[in-house]
C-alpha cells in the first residue's frame, strides 16, 4: 500500500507538470483556457498534494487520514469531471479519465483499512482506539 500511495503522489506531480505546459495538455485532448491562471492553479494543487502523498506513504499508520481525505477529494474530482465531461461540453474522454481518480479513491478506501486493521470511519475521523 505504501508503494501505491507513493505512486499516486508521483502521478499527481506528473499531472501538475502536464498542466504547466499548454502544448502537452492539448495532446491529452483538453483545450487549455485563455488565461494561464486556470492552468497554474490546478498545477500548484497537484504538486502540493502529490508531495504530501509521497511523504504520507512513508508512515501510513500515522498519516492515513490525510490519504483518506485525498481519496475524498478524488471522489469529488470524479463527479466534477463527470459533469464537465458529459454536460458542460468538455467531452467524454474527460469523464473517462476521471474514472482513474475514482479507482484510486476506492483502493484507498478498501486497502488502507485492511492494511492498517482499522475501520473506515476510524481512519476518516482520525480516531485511534
Amino acid at each position: 500500500m505504501k508503494k501505491f500511495v507513493f505512486l499516486t503522489g508521483l502521478l499527481n506531480v506528473l499531472l501538475g507538470v502536464l498542466f504547466t505546459m499548454p502544448g502537452l495538455i492539448r495532446l491529452a485532448g483538453v483545450e487549455p483556457p485563455d488565461h494561464s491562471f486556470w492552468l497554474m492553479f490546478p498545477a500548484v494543487f497537484l504538486f502540493f498534494l502529490g508531495i504530501i502523498l509521497m511523504i504520507c506513504s512513508r508512515d501510513l499508520k500515522n498519516r492515513s487520514t490525510i490519504v483518506f481525505w485525498d481519496g475524498m477529494s478524488r471522489v469529488a474530482a470524479f463527479f466534477g469531471c463527470l459533469w464537465f465531461g458529459l454536460y458542460a461540453g468538455m467531452g467524454v474522454p474527460l469523464a473517462l479519465a476521471a474514472l482513474g481518480d475514482l479507482a484510486i479513491a476506492l483502493v484507498y478506501f478498501i486497502g488502507l483499512p485492511r492494511v492498517l486493521n482499522r475501520s473506515f470511519l476510524s481512519i476518516l475521523l482520525d480516531r485511534r482506539c
